[in-house]
């Protein structure tokens, strides 16, 4: 579990937040990815939570940027980046609050960074062809508001919230998906394959993260472990749905700028 589980958070500074949150920041990407694999690397501690610094800074520099320009969704996108490097920075501390313990804490910073940055960014794409479409808007108002709905179902505990956000989020990552199938046929080449391959993977993952929701509420309800649910339903969110769509999206975007 640990080594799909750091990639992931990995790739999640390197790549996803940088084109997600701000595409020239090759630099400042490898800086917060290799600050990040430093934390991951140094023993529990003060010291481990602070080699995640740069990555804390670079969201936070960029959070105000989009207040200062008034950006509403920008500063949506780009909080859901400073609760993630937050959490690393609190499982790197072993750092427990409101009673939520590891493996939450760390998940915590791998949900927002795919549910929340990667998966918001790719709802916001969608509103690039058609911004006043009904549907569109709806899904991004999905995809914002269910990673907030799941964390205030962990801080209070009601099922109604942990698992009526992961319902939320199911069906906004179902729009996302259904909706990018739809202009498959406009993408040239390697953008059209890879936003196939994103399209393809929340349908099943998002059942076994609901599954996952109500079992953590009702015992009896059948339900993978978080140990299985880090290679299956985490490794298609992040690798498949998150990844192969950001690349696909940056792609087609830079080769219709010529």
């Amino acid at each position: 579990m640990i080594p799909v589980r750091n990639l992931a958070l990995v790739l999640g500074v390197a790549v996803v937040r940088p084109l997600c949150l701000g595409g020239a920041w090759w630099g400042g990407g490898v800086l917060a990815a290799g600050s990040v694999v430093a934390a991951l690397l140094a023993p529990d501690g003060v010291w481990a939570a602070l080699l995640v610094a740069p990555w804390v800074g670079l969201v936070t520099w960029r959070l105000v940027d989009r207040a200062i320009a008034r950006d509403a969704l920008g500063v949506v996108n780009v909080g859901f980046g400073v609760v993630a490097a937050l959490a690393l920075v609190a499982s790197r501390a072993q750092f427990t609050a409101f009673g939520i313990v590891e493996p939450i804490v760390k998940l915590t910073a791998l949900h927002f960074s795919y549910a929340g940055v990667g998966t918001f960014w790719l709802a916001r794409k969608l509103l690039e062809p058609a911004p006043s479409s009904t549907v569109r808007q709806v899904t991004v108002g999905l995809v914002g508001v269910a990673p907030v709905v799941v964390a205030l179902g962990f801080l209070t505990r009601l099922a109604t919230l942990q698992v009526g956000g992961a319902v939320l989020m199911t069906l906004g990552a179902w729009a996302v998906a259904a909706l990018g199938l739809l202009e498959v046929r406009a993408l040239p080449g390697w953008p059209r394959v890879l936003l196939v391959v994103s399209s393809s993977c929340p349908w099943g993952s998002m059942v076994l993260a609901v599954g996952w929701a109500m079992a953590n509420s009702w015992p009896s309800v059948p339900a993978l472990t978080v140990v299985d649910m880090v290679p299956t339903h985490g490794a298609l969110n992040a690798f498949g749905f998150v990844g192969c769509g950001v690349v696909a999206r940056t792609l087609a975007s830079r080769r219709a700028q010529g």
